[in-house]
């Protein structure tokens, strides 16, 4: 991996632009070289490891048209070599946004460049979706969730 990202904004700025290129070499630059790497596509189950992981967006480049992304909404934080990065997604094909996510990006710095240890992307939830509930005030009949095993 001779590329290095100054930065984790740098980073984050190559990822977008290998998936608009669908350009499956430009994306493993961006991506850790350490095996620990994690991506949720949404909707689907969680892929784990350098090669799932490229073989899951080759997959995706192999059937999706063409897309760009705008970014915005971005609330960043950083320390100790590790950046978590929270972003809406505006995807566009032919000019029209066709789908909107929220994504977390977590970058860590690797050998004195910053790689992407984990992108979950999922669809932003309809803003009608809260009106369901507003007459709801009473959650005690809700069960109590499983434990979370990791």
């Amino acid at each position: 991996m001779a590329e290095k990202f100054n930065t984790p904004e740098e980073a984050e700025i190559a990822f977008y632009e290998a998936i608009e290129q669908t350009d499956i070499k430009a994306l493993g630059r961006v991506w850790s070289s350490d095996d620990n790497i994690v991506c949720i596509h949404p909707g689907a189950n969680r892929i784990e490891g350098r090669s799932q992981v490229l073989e899951s967006f080759s997959d995706l480049f192999s059937v999706s048209p063409s897309i760009s992304f705008s970014i915005s909404d971005a609330l960043q934080t950083e320390a100790d070599g590790l950046a978590i990065h929270l972003v809406r997604e505006e995807i566009e094909h032919d000019g029209e946004i066709v789908s909107v996510m929220v994504s977390t990006n977590i970058y860590h710095l690797e050998d004195g460049g910053w790689r992407m240890l984990l992108h979950h992307s999922s669809h932003e939830p309809d803003a009608n979706t809260e009106s369901e509930y507003e007459d709801f005030d009473d959650f005690d009949d809700i069960p109590e969730p499983p434990p979370v095993l990791h």
